[in-house]
């Protein structure tokens, strides 16, 4: 499937945020409303089309899920080198 996929520049991406990455978001104003050490997961494939970083994350059972919106917003949001700022956001869309 990536031999002919043009955009799809990664796949299981491994996300790894410690607590001082979770604290960066808490000083950005986020409400996270859970206690934890890290959070972990993968992003199953990051793409870049037209320009725009896509993030797609599939989630068969999002209907389920109460939180899946916000582990995108945590994906896009990952905190990159110091000083960085944050990259705007256009859309966060469920894949379902």
């Amino acid at each position: 499937m990536l031999i002919n996929d043009s955009v799809t520049v990664a796949v299981e991406v491994p996300v790894f945020l410690t607590q001082e990455d979770i604290s960066c978001y808490r000083s950005r104003g986020f409400d996270l409303d859970f206690e934890s050490d890290v959070i972990t997961g993968h992003i199953n494939f990051l793409q870049i089309r037209n320009g725009h970083i896509h993030i797609l994350d599939y989630k068969p059972d999002a209907h389920k899920e109460t939180h899946a919106h916000v582990q995108l917003t945590i994906y896009a949001l990952a905190p990159g080198p110091e000083n960085q700022p944050a990259p705007e956001i256009l859309q966060v869309r469920l894949v379902r």
